[in-house]
């Protein structure tokens, strides 16, 4: 009976472990897709940017910072101020800044920032997410 009752003891303690670690192992990858899925709104918005760069040369893309966009540049020919306003309006929306708009899907809930050196053409995005009750950031930079 000493037996059973000790065999049924390092069972349950190993059923437990298991169970934490399926339960760490949901949490990490949970962390990781929101990484991932910073890493490539970063990657668009400088690609968005890189695409356009006379909006850029204009300062389209710092004046446009809070803004929402005015023009929906996927059916029609956008100025390169109107398209800077539209892709960073498509960023916010994919960030899920700006959720109020029906056709906005969301990748994560976070907020982010751009921010450009007009002389020298540099860029800055940071992207601030919260995973599992702590803030994870991330920053790329870029010349034009």
């Amino acid at each position: 009976m000493l037996e059973l009752l000790v065999a049924m003891l390092v069972t349950g303690v190993g059923v437990l472990g298991v169970t934490g670690l399926g339960a760490l192992t949901v949490q990490q990858s949970r962390a990781a897709a929101a990484h991932a899925d910073a890493v490539l709104l970063v990657h668009d918005l400088l690609e968005r940017v890189r695409a356009n760069p006379a909006g850029l040369a204009a300062g389209a893309y710092a004046a446009a910072g809070g803004s929402p966009a005015s023009a929906d540049c996927i059916a029609g020919a956008c100025s390169a101020e109107q398209m800077a306003a539209f892709d960073l309006s498509a960023w916010r929306c994919a960030l899920g800044a700006e959720v109020a708009e029906a056709d906005c899907a969301a990748r994560m809930n976070a907020q982010g920032g751009l921010s450009v050196d007009a002389a020298s053409g540099a860029l800055e995005v940071a992207i601030r997410w919260r995973v599992g009750g702590a803030v994870q950031t991330l920053t790329a930079a870029s010349r034009g």
